[in-house]
C-alpha cells in the first residue's frame, strides 16, 4: 500500500496547484465563496452517497471498519453546507443550482466517481478511493478556511466553508498513527496495485474536471459588468491531480457529531 499513498500524495500535491485555487482572492472572499459554493451542491450530497454505499460493500472487518469510521465522520456535514449557502445566498438552494448548466462538470465528475464503488472489485481498493476522496477535502478545505478567515466583515460564522470544518477534517482518525499503521500494512499484490493506482488517476481526473468548472464559474463573476447577471457556466473540462495525504495531526477541532442548530434547509424549485 506505501506505493498507493506515495500516490496520492504526488497526486494531491498537484492538486493543491489547481487553477482554481489561484483563482481565490483574499480581498473578496465571500463573495468568491457564494459564487461557487452552489455549484458544488451536487457533489456534496453526492459524497453522503458515496460513503454509504462504499462502507455497506466493504467485507473484510478490518477495512469495515475504517469505511465506517470515515463515513460516520462525514455524516451531518451536508447539512453544514445547506447553511452556509443559506447565509451566502439569503436562501436555500434551487433545483437548478444542482441540475444547471452551471454545474454540468460537478455532476459529470460525481457521476464518474460514483461508478468508482461499483467498478472497486476488491475491498482494498474502496478504502483507496476513500483515502483519495479524504486528501481532496484537506486541500480544498485549507483553501476555504483561509478565506473565511479573511472575511473579519462577516456577520455570520460559517461551518463548512471554515475551519471548523478543515479542523474536523484534520481529526478524522483515518489519519491517526494506529489507522495509518493498519492501511500501511494492507498487502497489494502487482495486479491489484497498478489497479489502485489507476483508481487515483481516474479519481483525481474527475476532481480536476470538476475544478474546472468552478474556476470558470469565478472567472465569469469576476469578470462581468457590474449590475449584469452572470451567464450559467458550461461544463467540463479535463484532468489532472492533488496535495498531499494526511499530516497525522489530531487537532482539536470540535466533536464532528456536533448536532446541527438550524433546521435543514428545504430545497426550493426552480
Amino acid at each position: 500500500m506505501k506505493a498507493v499513498l506515495e500516490h496520492i500524495e504526488a497526486k494531491q500535491a498537484n492538486f493543491a496547484k489547481h487553477p482554481f485555487f489561484a483563482e481565490l482572492r483574499l480581498d473578496r472572499p465571500i463573495e468568491q465563496i457564494a459564487s461557487f459554493a452552489p455549484r458544488l451542491a451536487f457533489w456534496v450530497m453526492s459524497f453522503q452517497d458515496i460513503l454509504r454505499l462504499n462502507e455497506q460493500m466493504v467485507v473484510d472487518p478490518t477495512l469495515k471498519r475504517i469505511a465506517r469510521h470515515h463515513r460516520d465522520e462525514d455524516l451531518g456535514h451536508e447539512r453544514w453546507f445547506l447553511e452556509d449557502i443559506a447565509k451566502l445566498t439569503g436562501g436555500p438552494l434551487t433545483i437548478s443550482a444542482l441540475y444547471g448548466r452551471a454545474s454540468a462538470s460537478t455532476r459529470d465528475a460525481a457521476y464518474q466517481l460514483i461508478t468508482e464503488v461499483y467498478r472497486a472489485t476488491d475491498d482494498r481498493l474502496r478504502i483507496v478511493l476513500v483515502l483519495v476522496l479524504e486528501s481532496t477535502g484537506h486541500v480544498f478545505f485549507g483553501r476555504t478556511a483561509v478565506l473565511t478567515n479573511a472575511a473579519t466583515q462577516s456577520p455570520q460564522k460559517l461551518k463548512y466553508f471554515s475551519d471548523f470544518h478543515l479542523h474536523i477534517e484534520q481529526a478524522h482518525e483515518v489519519f491517526e498513527s494506529e489507522i495509518e499503521r493498519q492501511i500501511l500494512s494492507i498487502p497489494m499484490p502487482p495486479s491489484l496495485e497498478a489497479e489502485a493506482l489507476s483508481l487515483v488517476d481516474r479519481a483525481y481526473s474527475a476532481f480536476d474536471a470538476m475544478f474546472h468548472g468552478l474556476r470558470d464559474e469565478l472567472a465569469q463573476r469576476r469578470e462581468k459588468p457590474a449590475g449584469v447577471q452572470a451567464p450559467e457556466a458550461s461544463g467540463p473540462v479535463l484532468a489532472a491531480p492533488p496535495p498531499v495525504l494526511a499530516a497525522e495531526t489530531k487537532e482539536q477541532g470540535g466533536d464532528s457529531a456536533e448536532k446541527s442548530e438550524v433546521p435543514w434547509p428545504e430545497v426550493a424549485t426552480l
